[in-house]
């Protein structure tokens, strides 16, 4: 436990709407001495020269830097978010600087770590391959969005090389995202770039100079497949090649100097994953999420295959020693990470409990001291959570964290404590009580998702990266639950759940959640029935809905008046309607479904009806409660976000940047201040809106009566990225900032009428009331 009094400082804001302001600032990130946050890590990489690892950050439009001797953290804002559907190849390190080249949403980003600068360069399409030509620092993008080429040269436009005719658009599949079917790889010695093609099997060689085509033949390698880049040397390229069906059926080596390739044949087991060519042995080591296997095949003696025999499936990410006699192989499936001795071709130790899901390939090793860095909590299609990169010691077994940052997720006012409670990202809970200093806590389970009302002045706290065990799979190390915080002391009742539970809501005594699903089936809501018996798959809620799209189960709100629970959903694709499903918890039976516009982020009720955004539809949904008939009220661009307020309901528009009333009807009226709105709360008789440009976060007051704003609080930060409708979320949805993050803000009134607003991005917490 410690004490943050040193972070609290009070501010005196001018409201010209009432009377002056009092703001108690908490900043999570000062204790740590971050001025920069980070949140979301997805892929790393190690840059061995210089003794430190780098972190692409999803959640956050900053790149991490750790220093591995002394585990120091620098975070560096970028203007923009890593995109988590892409795997390793889209980061790169220019060797000669230490620049880190990142491709992000439409974009890539050359980030200078000595400098703490980042330039941003916008692409017309999304690429997923990035390479860097050591001498010029010119950079080259590939993907399957573009049949050309891109080229940036330092202080240029972005050039598009004519190199393919065929373009696809990078989709949802729903599954682990492929890897990049186009390549691009820098070869410093010659100073070319090679940029491969799996749609025509075809290399090509570019100028790193001049971007001028040099060479371009056919491969023996099959087309119109899925290729794993393994690795690279001086020579050549080594690839994995897996057929749209996922069978990984070849291994090759393509000659770089002139075509003598080597195709080696594999024997057909699905989803290489974590796939690495191992320089010191002349190996490509692949190993299998549906096998339990790793292949090694032996390109030095010109393609011998061997098989080593390891624990289970749901194999992932790798990571070779400095020797090349070590192979690490983590299992998200057990949550454990497998040594492998290369000489002698077997299993030799198996670590356990590590809790990992390093589902996007990415684990770097330390050549100085062996030890393992990866972002513990990022998955390939279940997103990215928590706000540290995990470190392991092969050597000692022990595993730690390194925090980079604090991102507040929610909060929950407890009566009883007079306090408020915020929660971050990772493992931690802060209580704030008026006139004490602010005490941050640890919690015993990792990544907070939803904090909701318990019985009496308890806190439910739903937690875990993604769905846990039951009932098709075991990913037992990826531990879902309900967590009870109790109001007097502030002590730990947990019960694990299967799945993660996104949304939650108390009826009496039995808390009611929704359920992630894993593949096709009928939805549910899971049950606590009180506050001390363990979750029972027989007392689940099945709902009349089917569901395969992770994640779209966003709404689960519980209207007293009515007795009735509403769940909401997003579509199965982006074309489709969101659904409506109303609950009676009294006989736990679904008694309505009906079918709304796309898109849904928010939901309000008042007497008569119940009002859904439709986010990609501009308008709100109207159902009414006792018909469930439906009607809508355009609205300007995006509305995100939906608000009760004397006995009115209101809505805020995310792209048209409005505040509307939508009943009684009423007009649009524009926000005053820079960016986007993302959030839309009621507070002592007047509305308050959260708005996000790159560079501030503006809180502000619209008195219903005077029809007028006043800003309550200005933060400025370096945002970078606030947008809700980029996709860069689990499955590409829209209307959402990040996985299991809804909203950038959450708020809470306290007991003395005091309104607390967190900010994830930033990592602070405002309270705002009366002087």
């Amino acid at each position: 436990m410690r004490r943050w009094a040193a972070l609290l400082c009070l501010v005196l804001a001018a409201a010209p709407a009432a009377a002056e302001i009092e703001v108690t600032r908490i900043d999570m990130l000062a204790a740590e001495g971050f001025d920069v946050n980070a949140a979301g890590p997805v892929l790393v990489r190690m840059d061995a020269d210089r003794g430190r690892l780098v972190a692409a950050n999803a959640n956050s439009s900053s790149m991490t830097f750790i220093d591995c001797a002394t585990g120091a953290v620098t975070n560096i804002p970028i203007g923009g978010r890593a995109l988590q559907h892409l795997k390793d190849e889209a980061l790169a390190i220019r060797r000669l600087t230490g620049e880190i080249c990142l491709i992000g949403p439409r974009c890539f980003y050359v980030v200078s770590p000595e400098e703490e600068t980042a330039v941003r360069v916008e692409t017309p399409a999304q690429f997923e391959s990035i390479a860097v030509d050591e001498k010029t620092g010119n950079v080259f993008v590939a993907g399957r969005e573009s049949s050309k080429l891109g080229m940036w040269r330092p202080g240029g436009e972005l050039e598009l090389l004519p190199w393919t005719d065929r373009e696809e658009p990078l989709v949802n599949l729903n599954q682990t995202p492929p890897p990049p079917i186009r390549k691009v790889v820098a070869y410093p010695a010659s100073g070319r770039i090679a940029a491969i093609d799996g749609f025509t099997s075809t290399l090509a060689l570019f100028d790193g100079a001049t971007g001028k085509l040099r060479k371009r033949r056919d491969l023996p390698l099959a087309a119109k497949a899925r290729w794993h880049l393994a690795g690279a040397d001086d020579e050549a390229i080594y690839v994995v090649v897996e057929t749209a069906r996922r069978r990984v059926v070849e291994a090759g080596r393509i000659d770089l100097a002139g075509d003598d390739d080597l195709v080696v044949a594999l024997p057909g087991l699905t989803e290489g994953v974590g796939i690495v060519y191992n320089p010191a042995r002349g190996e490509i080591c692949i190993p299998y999420d549906n096998a339990a296997t790793v292949h090694v095949v032996d390109v030095r003696s010109g393609g011998d295959v061997f098989e080593i025999a390891i624990p289970a499936y749901g194999n992932d990410a790798t990571a070779i020693d400095a020797t090349g006699d070590t192979l690490y192989v983590a299992s998200w499936a057990h949550g454990e990470i497998d040594v492998v001795d290369l000489a002698a071709r077997r299993l030799v130790r198996r670590h356990t409990g590590l809790g990992i899901i390093p589902h996007m390939f990415s684990m770097a090793i330390d050549p100085a001291s062996g030890r393992l860095y990866f972002p513990k909590g990022a998955s390939a299609v279940n997103g990215t959570f928590g706000s540290a990169v995990s470190v392991f010691d092969p050597a000692t077994g022990d595993i730690e964290k390194i925090h980079t940052g604090h991102a507040p997720v929610d909060l929950r006012m407890v009566p009883a404590r007079r306090s408020v409670l915020v929660f971050g990202a990772e493992d931690e809970m802060l209580e704030w009580r008026p006139g004490r200093p602010a005490v941050m806590r640890r919690l015993p389970v990792d990544y907070p998702v939803r904090a909701v009302a318990a019985p009496g002045d308890d806190v439910y706290l739903s937690y875990g990266p993604h769905q846990s065990y039951w009932p098709n799979v075991y990913i037992w190390d990826a531990r879902d639950g309900i967590l009870t915080i109790r109001d007097e002391d502030l002590s730990f009742y947990d019960r694990r759940i299967p799945r993660q539970a996104l949304e939650a809501a108390l009826v009496g005594e039995e808390l009611f959640f929704t359920q992630n699903n894993w593949g096709r089936e009928a939805a549910f809501l899971g049950t606590l029935p009180d506050g001390v018996r363990l979750f029972e798959p027989a007392r689940r809620v099945v709902l009349p809905d089917t569901v395969d799209r992770e994640n779209t189960q966003r709404i689960l709100r519980y209207d007293p008046a009515a007795k009735r629970l509403y769940r909401v959903r997003a579509g199965e694709r982006d074309g489709d309607p969101g659904v409506l499903v109303v609950v009676d918890p009294a006989t736990r039976a679904a008694v309505g479904r009906v079918e709304l516009g796309r898109t849904a982020t928010d939901l309000a009720v008042d007497d008569l009806r119940i009002y859904v955004t439709a986010f990609d539809d501009d308008r709100i949904d109207v159902v009414n409660k006792t018909t469930l008939a439906v009607s809508s009220v355009a609205t300007a661009a995006r509305p995100l976000r939906l608000c009760r307020c004397l006995e009115q309901v209101w809505a805020i528009t995310h792209r048209g940047r409005t505040l509307e009333r939508i009943e009684p009807p009423g007009k649009a009226i524009s926000i005053p201040f820079d960016g986007l709105p993302d959030n839309l709360f009621a507070w002592r008789g007047t509305l308050v809106v959260t708005v996000h440009s790159p560079g501030e976060l503006v809180i502000a007051e619209y008195d219903l009566a005077r029809g007028t704003f006043s800003t309550l609080w200005r933060e400025r930060y370096p945002y970078g990225d606030t947008a809700f409708d980029s996709a860069n979320v689990s499955f590409y949805l829209r209307g959402q900032f990040a996985d299991a993050l809804p909203a950038i803000t959450r708020h809470a009134v306290d007991v003395g009428g005091r309104l607390v607003v967190s900010d994830f991005l930033s990592g602070r917490i405002f309270v705002i009331g009366e002087k």
